[in-house]
């Protein structure tokens, strides 16, 4: 028997990797420490401040003493406030009593719906490239995922037909991020019909991870939801949270909406996780849901900003191709044409230029030869960051003729 201390680690250790995008933070972090100056293109917070009244509320709840154990599920305002969101956004009717659950942060959502869902040996199908938490999760629950690849000639939507040449008798959950992380990509009504279809057929669960659905430049204010679809409330997860549109990522707040037989499955995995959110951020929570959405709205617009001057200057640049994402606030370009990796890239625009993105490699086999922006920094930093950029690439042009 050995008695060195790395034989007790658990084996689940061995097959799930450190974070890609959390090295690139450390990275920064010390050549910030270091007095370089950095355009932040890598991280996917927005640079907003949490609005007021939301602050406000939390504030006046923590002064009225809502400092104790919540329910399970959370506060019901709260639960009440995600509810009516969901049919506003949805179109959905949704009971808060039995189909909502408060989380720490949409993260542990998916935590807990994977675990509530997925035996070992069952497969999930995650799109490539993709968030790799979907695909960590999954195998930290004994599951397997399977990854299913898109492509930037269709600005990476998924193709049914991929999914379904995908599925076998163990397949379990289909995941579907929409808007995406870290294409931008959008799924539109007719593919999430045509998903939800293969859904029914097969009897799988879907996980919807709609936390970017607010962040979209489309029709409407709200990206499409297979959520919406007939027959699809009852097998499906909504995981959602605050950290994007109300710019809340440090409180550390989402949620789960779900049939109530989904969601007390959910339920009993989470009171052995977190057990509750604090009560009251919860509080705040809800005043941002139910109060005036004018500054959600600001922010968007915002976006939308940056988005132009980001896809703008791309096209402008030769040798890389981008997809028009059409929501959250990334977006995906090819920049295979100049020989490297995406990994070699990143590398060279952070240690030559001070530009911080993420290697496509980072989200899956599909996003070798592409990097991750994230424009969620300022509007100022977006528009110097693209001058930047095109001097580096043009750098990079002149070396290799």
């Amino acid at each position: 028997m050995s008695n060195s201390i790395d034989s007790l680690f658990a084996d689940r250790l061995d097959i799930i990797p450190f974070s890609g995008i959390r090295k690139v933070f450390a990275k920064i972090r010390k050549m910030e420490a270091e007095g370089r100056d950095i355009i932040h293109w890598e991280v996917g917070r927005t640079d907003f401040d949490t609005p007021q009244h939301i602050k406000d509320a939390a504030i006046d709840a923590l002064n009225r003493g809502m400092v104790h154990y919540s329910p399970n599920l959370g506060i019901l305002p709260l639960r009440k406030a995600i509810a009516e969101r969901t049919k506003i956004d949805n179109g959905v009717e949704i009971d808060p009593e039995t189909q909502v659950i408060v989380m720490s942060g949409a993260n542990e959502g998916i935590l807990a719906s994977i675990l509530a869902f997925v035996n070992p040996g069952d497969e999930v199908l995650v799109t490539d490239p993709n968030w790799h938490h979907y695909k960590s999760i999954t195998s930290i629950a004994g599951g397997t995922p399977v990854e299913i690849p898109t492509f930037a000639e269709d600005n990476f939507a998924i193709r049914p037909e991929e999914v379904e040449k995908r599925i076998t008798d163990k397949t379990k959950l289909l995941c579907i991020t929409s808007p995406g992380n870290p294409t931008g990509c959008t799924q539109t009504q007719e593919n999430l019909e045509a998903l939800a279809e293969i859904a029914i057929r097969h009897n799988l669960i879907v996980i919807a991870d709609e936390i970017y659905a607010r962040i979209y430049y489309g029709e409407g204010k709200v990206a499409p939801s297979i959520f919406s679809i007939p027959g699809m409330a009852e097998r499906t997860v909504i995981i959602n949270g605050f950290s994007k549109i109300y710019a809340m990522d440090g409180w550390r707040l989402g949620w789960t909406v779900a049939s109530p037989e989904l969601t007390q499955c959910i339920l009993k995995i989470r009171q052995y996780t977190t057990v509750c959110v604090n009560t009251f951020t919860q509080y705040g929570a809800a005043a941002g849901l139910l109060m005036d959405q004018t500054c959600i709205d600001e922010m968007v617009v915002e976006f939308a900003k940056r988005r132009k001057i980001i896809l703008d200057g791309l096209k402008e640049i030769p040798d890389v191709k981008v997809s028009d994402s059409s929501g959250a606030f990334y977006v995906f370009p090819d920049i295979s044409a100049y020989g490297l990796t995406s990994k070699e890239m990143a590398d060279y625009l952070i240690n030559e230029y001070g530009i911080a993105t993420v290697a496509g490699s980072v989200f899956g086999t599909s996003g070798e030869g592409h990097i991750r922006i994230a424009y969620s920094c300022s509007t100022e930093e977006c528009a110097r960051g693209v001058i930047i950029l095109k001097k580096a690439l043009a750098a990079l042009r002149e070396n290799n003729n």
